[in-house]
């Protein structure tokens, strides 16, 4: 049986925003991070730009809730939130974590 958590996360991460996307760079950072399942933006300051040439990569700090889920077969006593976080931005288009520091423990 699956035991769900939310995890609340400060983050440094990379975000490819399109050149396309409406608004600022700092919304379009946000919309890009929520599309990451599980994923949601609490706060987010930009920290960097480089433009390209269909994006801007963004380099930012954010601090996200995200949804956390320890598995059957993964003891609590092993779940690396930090590392599930890492993984769960991982698995989005355009988004790169640098850097994850857990605000507060899973509980």
């Amino acid at each position: 049986m699956a035991a769900a958590t939310q995890l609340l996360a400060r983050t440094e991460l990379t975000v490819r925003v399109s050149q396309a996307t409406p608004g600022d760079l700092a919304a379009g950072a946000r919309t890009q991070v929520e599309r990451v399942d599980g994923v949601a933006v609490d706060d987010l300051e930009i920290a960097g730009l480089k433009p390209g040439l269909n994006d801007t990569t963004v380099e930012a700090v954010a601090t996200l809730s995200v949804d956390g889920e320890v598995g059957a077969g993964q003891g609590v006593e092993r779940f690396d939130p930090e590392g599930h976080v890492a993984e769960r931005l991982a698995s989005g288009f355009g988004v790169e974590p640098e850097r994850v520091e857990l605000i507060e423990p899973p509980g």
